[in-house]
């Protein structure tokens, strides 16, 4: 008899300890989402910053180009060809930049996230 209660008492230790690890590990899986999820959010709403500043400044130094040429269509197509230039440049270089731009986000996911592991 007083085996058969302790594997009871046993048993249940083991089925509560393992749902608390189940809602550890749900809890856990939450946490990460919402990081994730704020991050993207987070690098998408500074993207768009930065695409519109950039596209505000190209008509800006296109209008530039255009008053010191004085001609709007000589200006903005030489602004045309140097992106055209740099585009192509991009190209040749494309394994080169491709390489940089992923060792820059793996960083910065792997700093954050690491950080965040050293405090807890």
């Amino acid at each position: 008899m007083a085996t058969i209660n302790t594997y009871e008492r046993i048993l249940v230790e083991v089925r509560d300890n393992l749902r608390l690890r189940f809602e550890l590990l749900k809890s856990e899986i939450l946490i990460l989402v919402a990081k994730v999820f704020s991050d993207v959010l987070t690098n998408l709403v500074i993207s768009i910053s930065i695409l519109l500043a950039f596209l505000f400044g190209t008509i800006t130094l296109g209008f530039f180009f255009s008053d010191l040429l004085d001609s709007y269509w000589i200006g903005f197509s030489c602004l045309t060809a140097f992106y055209l230039l740099v585009a192509l440049i991009m190209l040749s270089r494309n394994s080169f930049v491709e390489k940089l731009l992923i060792n820059f986000s793996i960083r910065r996911l792997l700093d954050k996230h690491l950080a965040n592991e050293q405090t807890r």
